[in-house]
């Protein structure tokens, strides 16, 4: 077997995924917020008032570093913590506002950015290929669960 780190996955993904987000935080430090409050607000602005653990597990974070993400939003008021009326142990994550407008302000930006990182990443690769990179990512995500 090769060990080249060239030739492993997580060299590669990890490379990738380093330039890329580098590309996504520089941009939204602008508008300051991270990428990973972008994915809260879309998570929250799709599906309102989730419980802790279920906006963890679509985010793909864990809960630790989930409740500090949540923590500077709440700070921002962009999101509130609300009990869950199911469950008096339990709270729901909400989408304030505050927080509704700036991720409607932010759909456009990242619409670019996506674009703009598509561009760059996939240069010189046909739509088809596109497509089946973005599927085998997306089932690995999934086998991996």
């Amino acid at each position: 077997m090769n060990l080249e780190r060239e030739e492993m996955l997580c060299y590669s993904l990890g490379v990738a995924m380093r330039r890329v987000s580098k590309i996504y935080a520089d941009a939204l430090a602008d508008h300051d917020i991270t990428p990973p409050q972008v994915f809260v607000l879309s998570c929250l602005a799709e599906q309102d008032e989730q419980r802790v653990r279920e906006l963890a597990e679509r985010v793909c974070l864990d809960s630790s570093s989930l409740t500090g993400l949540l923590d500077r939003m709440e700070k921002s008021g962009l999101v509130e913590r609300r009990p869950d009326p199911a469950d008096r142990r339990a709270l729901r994550i909400a989408i304030t506002a505050k927080g509704r407008e700036r991720f409607t302000t932010l759909t456009p930006v990242m619409e670019e950015l996506t674009e703009r990182v598509h561009a760059e990443f996939f240069t010189g690769y046909r739509r088809e290929q596109i497509e089946l990179f973005l599927s085998m990512l997306r089932h690995a995500q999934e086998a991996m669960a």
